[in-house]
């Protein structure tokens, strides 16, 4: 494909973008009334569809015209609309995303799901996100659920779930080329087509080309963190029969990178910056049967294959996953719905030997075994009890539960109050129990080294959080709508790094002093606050969608943790998160969008600090998104999109495992896109 830029040599004065859009909003923001917006239907919080009304979740979804009217380049843009959420880039290609604070390059409390399957790393933990480059114009929603949701979905869905749900093939018909460009989105190019197969199956085929540009370290030089990226998919839904369907889907990529690095994991004075590339390889093929029983229960079982290969700061990584999930949803009399299921899960995954990160066993294959219920009560009239929990086996540390209770009333079709109390775990990953890596190496004198050496722990407890949610959602008047959340959190065993006896290696010169460092549970907090977000229909043509959140965490080392434990890997907690999105229709034709958002202040916990955690501000800082967009035509779209607009960059994260954070620049971007 042809990626044409007639504005290289104009970037002092911006890039002209133009995007043509198969879809279109509707004319009229105020045609969707409030009352269908509160009704949507979510699966993500009890596996089944449910209004949102009845959901006892602190549940947000990004729908098709949230993503189309976004001006967002990738799906960590897309997030930062999301209230609740933590969006942090790192450099061009990285982001620390997480709900509810524990923000980091490895953020191991968030389950990422993709069309059900999980892409939760079980090495490092957390997510690669630029590993999810979907082309967006395939997502059909995204359901986030802020808060625990480990008793449907299990370990690591402890802070909450982010959902990302595709589109059938069914409703992507026909030919889609897309083509973007502009100063930091170099290219974002799609080439797609869907059509009949046979009389009762649909599919669609894509290739996705992305290019984008370094950013700028602090201090001016270039961060070497450019990143493209090829990706190509298929999707095929099949109507077997009257009560079968059957959905098979499945991707590749080819990931190239850039970053800037320092030597050792902790921060030393004189150290000398350098760059380095990684690159990643994988695909996944999914298999959804679904069968609609006599009675009017359904069953579902989905079966995926995952595999990639990723090398960073120089060490191979491998992961290979084998996923089976089996779930029975079914009405039990008038007053219970009950969804029940079970799943088994083995992964291969490790490190290839010889290198400063290694794994103490390099490769080693994992089984999770799983099973959960859940029962929905009618307990009234307008009163509704749910009562489950997950009940898993994993390699780590064995059988492990994680139950939930939530209770929601409903006086009228406007308003909504519920309750939640929810217990869920972290369990370890790779990292946590094989790990052997040298933190730094510290002369001495001309004789002497000392080596601060981390290792893993396979002795180590699951990190635990017990959770409990309030919340009400109302339709204050026609116009205005509202959703508040509050919670109040407690964690425990909390990793730590555990210091142990020095030891004297002797040998030739130097003589080698190795400070052992292993992981343990030696770590708690307490973390309360909240979420605000509604809608107001200022207009029939003009919506606005105030957002706010507030968290407070308070991390400290235990009275039982080993003397001189410190706090793990850096995290970042933002405090305070107001954002105001506005959606304007000027024209029939014209579109104008803009998202506003302040960050302040974000406290950083780096692993450094000592026993009584204090934490380092980083600076508050504002963003601002907008786009333009004119229709053209029935099928094709011309847009202008500009991001962080208010400043030429700002630095989000300072540090991230080894990784120097970059500046996340001011840019202007569009697309090309024509349907057919």
């Amino acid at each position: 494909m042809i990626v044409y830029n007639p504005f290289r040599t104009w970037r002092g004065l911006g890039i002209l973008v133009v995007t043509v859009a198969v879809s279109w909003g509707q004319n009229r923001l105020g045609e969707a009334s409030l009352e269908q917006l509160l009704n949507v239907q979510v699966t993500s919080v009890s596996k089944k569809e449910q209004r949102l009304s009845r959901v006892a979740a602190a549940v947000f979804v990004l729908n098709q015209e949230d993503i189309r009217r976004s001006g967002a380049a990738n799906i960590p843009d897309l997030l930062r609309m999301v209230p609740g959420l933590n969006i942090a880039q790192i450099d061009a290609n990285a982001w620390a995303i997480s709900i509810r604070g524990f923000s980091s390059r490895y953020a191991n409390k968030v389950l990422v799901l993709v069309d059900g399957r999980t892409v939760y790393t079980p090495t490092f933990s957390g997510v690669f996100w630029e590993h999810l480059d979907q082309p967006l114009e395939n997502i059909e929603r995204i359901e986030i659920i802020r808060g625990p949701g480990a008793t449907l979905w299990g370990g690591n869905a402890v802070n909450g779930v982010i959902d990302i749900i595709t589109k059938s093939a069914k409703s992507t018909q026909g030919g889609l080329v897309s083509v973007a460009s502009g100063s930091q989105v170099h290219a974002s190019d799609t080439v797609q087509y869907g059509g009949k197969a046979g009389s009762k199956g649909s599919y669609r085929l894509f290739g996705k080309y992305s290019n984008f540009a370094s950013s700028k370290l602090v201090d001016g030089p270039d961060a070497a963190d450019g990143w493209n990226r090829a990706h190509a998919g298929f999707r095929s839904d099949w109507d077997v029969s009257r009560r079968d369907s059957l959905t098979v889907e499945g991707d590749l990529f080819s990931n190239r990178e850039g970053q800037t690095l320092r030597p050792g994991f902790i921060p030393a004075p004189g150290d000398r910056l350098f760059s380095q590339k990684l690159d990643a390889t994988g695909g996944n093929l999914v298999a959804r049967w679904s069968h609609t029983l006599m009675g009017g229960s359904d069953t579902a079982i989905q079966v995926s294959a995952d595999t990639y290969r990723r090398t960073d700061q120089q060490v191979p990584e491998k992961v290979k996953t084998l996923d089976f999930d089996f779930q029975h949803h079914v009405a039990l009399g008038g007053r219970h719905d009950l969804v029940w299921g079970g799943g088994f899960r083995s992964t291969y995954s490790g490190l290839a030997p010889g290198y400063p990160l290694s794994f103490s066993q390099p490769f080693r294959t994992d089984r999770l075994f799983s099973i959960f219920v859940q029962d929905e009560m009618r307990v009234a009239e307008n009163l509704w009890l749910t009562l489950g929990s997950k009940f898993e086996r994993n390699s780590y540390t064995g059988f492990e539960y994680e139950p939930s209770a939530r209770l929601v009333w409903t006086p009228s079709i406007r308003h909504a109050l519920w309750a939640a109390a929810s217990r869920a775990i972290r369990q370890p990953a790779r990292i946590d129990t094989d790990l052997n890596a040298d933190l730094a190496s510290i002369p001495q004198g001309p004789y002497v080294t000392t080596t601060i050496r981390l290792i893993g722990n396979r002795g180590l407890q699951p990190e635990e959080s017990r959770d409990y949610e309030v919340g009400y959602r109302a339709q204050l008047s026609p116009k205005t709508s509202l959703d508040l959340t509050g919670y109040l959190t407690f964690y425990r065993h909390l990793m730590t790094m555990d210091p142990g006896q020095p030891q004297i290696v002797l040998g030739p010169p130097p003589i080698q002093v190795i400070v052992p460092v292993e992981f343990g549970n030696g770590a708690a907090a307490v973390s309360y606050g909240g979420e605000l977000f509604g809608n107001w229909n200022v207009t029939g043509r003009w919506r606005v969608s105030p957002g706010y959140s507030y968290a407070q965490t308070n991390p400290r080392i235990g009275a039982n943790a080993v003397p001189g434990a410190t706090y793990t890997f850096p995290i970042l907690i933002p405090k305070h998160t107001i954002q105001i999105r506005s959606f304007w229709n000027v024209t029939r034709k014209l579109e104008f969008d803009q998202t506003l958002s302040w960050t302040l202040p974000t406290v950083q916990y780096p692993p450094w600090t000592g026993s009584n955690l204090p934490g380092t501000e980083l600076p508050a800082h504002a963003r601002l998104d907008a786009r333009v967009s004119r229709k053209i035509g029935e099928s094709a779209e011309a847009s202008l999109v500009g991001q962080n607009l208010l400043r030429p960059g700002i630095v989000e994260v300072t540090d991230a495992f080894r990784v120097i954070g970059s500046q996340a620049r001011r840019s202007v971007y569009g697309k090309l896109t024509w349907t057919f």
